[in-house]
């Protein structure tokens, strides 16, 4: 943890980083930005849909970077099929740009299951899903505490399939979060849909 002494403030103001491993932005969409709040891009050539959403006045931060478009429709974001275009409806609209497909701290798309634990370490937890055991979750989490009721969690999971990075999400959450919400709470993950 890092403490700077503001001169003008005459304050101490603790900053503290997230551990290297972890990452707070991917694709070039940070949690930790409020510049965009609820939008999601989508990369044609990739296929790959970036999306963020933001709960409770931004208590509740979550980014995607998946090829699932179920998941993207459910977080309200309208998708095109059958050779449909989606309605334009505010907040829903998508859109299209070249992404790249890596987190802040490195790791990419199509890496190998290996390479991901090796470049990050041990998961905090990890699940074995699938009709034939195809897909692997891991969760990277990692809890900060300003006092005894007050904190951060930051999550990554990065999801693989036959071996290979497929999807991952970011959550950073405040402690506590929304009404009767347990934020540092890991309930019901991996959220994403198989």
């Amino acid at each position: 943890m890092l403490a700077v002494m503001l001169p003008m403030l005459g304050t101490l103001l603790l900053l503290a980083a997230w551990p290297s491993q972890f990452t707070v932005a991917a694709a070039g969409m940070s949690a930790e930005s409020r510049t965009i709040t609820y939008g999601c891009w989508h990369d044609p050539q990739s296929g790959y849909y970036l999306y963020k959403s933001m709960d409770c006045d931004g208590a509740h931060t979550h980014i995607t970077l998946t090829r699932d478009r179920r998941m993207v429709t459910e977080s309200g974001f309208e998708v095109a099929r059958f050779g449909r275009k989606p309605e334009d409806s505010p907040g829903t609209r998508i859109e299209e740009r070249k992404l790249d497909l890596s987190t802040r701290n490195g790791i990419r798309i199509g890496m190998s299951r290996d390479e991901v634990v090796s470049k990050l370490g041990p998961p905090t937890r990890s699940v074995v899903r699938g009709k034939d055991n195809e897909f692997w979750c891991a969760l990277y989490k990692k809890v900060q505490m300003e006092d005894r009721v007050s904190g951060r969690v930051l999550r990554n999971t990065y999801i693989f399939k036959n071996g290979k990075l497929i999807e991952l999400s970011i959550n950073l959450d405040s402690i506590p979060g929304c009404g009767d919400d347990d934020s540092a709470s890991d309930a019901g993950w991996p959220w994403s849909k198989f």
